[in-house]
């Protein structure tokens, strides 16, 4: 069995055993997480949390790949995960019921970790330098599953007094299909998603075939003034990729491991203890699990806490008077 494999078994299992219900001893013995495409960070990550499930509460869990962040929260809603890791943007706007989801989804919060980023990258030889240079360029600006890949794109043309009618921005369903437009010079700029350090901008980067299109901290404020407040300034540090000599500006939004609002309490007690009573095993799995710690876990959330996971918390005597109120008007 790989690494890999014996990570994932490990997550369902520990979700699994924490649910008992009261005073009756009714044993939660499987988990689903949702998680992205296989191969992908958040697929990584969700076996390996099914691994320590596994191993430290003989639980049966397993990463389902169901395909990025609003997919997943449509599965939790539809029963059909469990847990699920998603961006806090398809998170927030599960639990208020925003598009593109038709009504409230049952969404709480177990943990948050290591920000996925939304970058804005060019074609080296696309003649692009700065902003400005992106009329007359075509762009892919939107996702269906990704709503915020459009707001960006939006927002990026208003702060630099762009016509939207002389950028043709082209939509795509995955990321797989931007790169392979980057690599055949079919579109000059991407509005990419990704964890620091993804294999595919490595790949691309290596090749000299795409450069970050710099933007200044003004005109990141400007921008982020018009998006959600789950989008926020990142900072890409100076040589994550060859040839990125500089630190970039880009937006981040936090990951989160959430669970569905019906799981028993003692279950999410459990996943929430495992997890951060192991976390430094966690971070052996890859490198982007090394941002989710317990003090990262706290920040200030976009929605509910779940009970189980602030029981933990308060046990550790981390849960504070702050985040009581921030829970009290989150779940208003």
């Amino acid at each position: 069995m790989t690494r890999v494999t014996q990570f994932a078994a490990m997550l369902a299992a520990a979700c699994i055993a924490g649910t008992l219900s009261g005073a009756a001893a009714s044993a939660q013995t499987a988990l689903r997480i949702g998680v992205s495409s296989s191969g992908s960070v958040f697929y990584t990550l969700g076996v390996g949390m099914s691994a320590m499930l596994s191993k430290y509460a003989n639980i049966s869990a397993t990463a389902e790949p169901v395909g990025g962040s609003t997919a997943n929260m449509f599965a939790l809603g539809a029963d059909k995960v469990d847990l699920a890791i998603a961006n806090a943007g398809a998170s927030y706007d599960a639990f208020h019921g925003n598009r593109p989801f038709k009504s409230k989804i049952a969404v709480r919060l177990i943990a948050q970790g290591a920000p996925n980023l939304r970058q804005i990258i060019v074609r080296a030889d696309s003649g692009i330098s700065k902003p400005e240079e992106l009329a007359g360029k075509t762009i892919i600006g939107k996702r269906p599953a990704l709503p915020e890949v459009g707001l960006i794109t939006n927002a990026l043309l208003k702060v630099y007094g762009i016509d939207p009618n002389k950028v043709k921005i082209i939509s795509t369903t995955n990321t797989g299909e931007a790169v392979n437009a980057i690599k055949s010079g079919t579109v000059d700029a991407v509005v990419m998603p990704g964890s620091a350090g993804a294999g595919y901008l490595q790949q691309l980067m290596r090749d000299k075939k795409i450069k970050y299109l710099t933007i200044p901290e003004d005109k990141m404020k400007a921008m982020t003034a018009m998006l959600p407040k789950y989008i926020v300034v990142a900072k890409l540090p100076a040589k994550t990729y060859e040839g990125q000599d500089e630190a970039v500006n880009v937006f981040g939004m936090a990951t989160y491991l959430v669970a569905a609002g019906q799981i028993p309490d003692e279950t999410a007690y459990k996943v929430t203890k495992i997890f951060f009573d192991h976390i430094k095993e966690f971070h052996s799995f890859h490198a982007a699990a090394r941002e989710w710690t317990l003090k990262e876990a706290l920040e200030p959330p976009t929605i509910p806490y779940h009970p189980g996971a602030i029981r933990y918390f308060k046990e550790r005597n981390v849960w504070t008077p702050a985040l009581d109120k921030e829970q009290a008007e989150l779940t208003q």
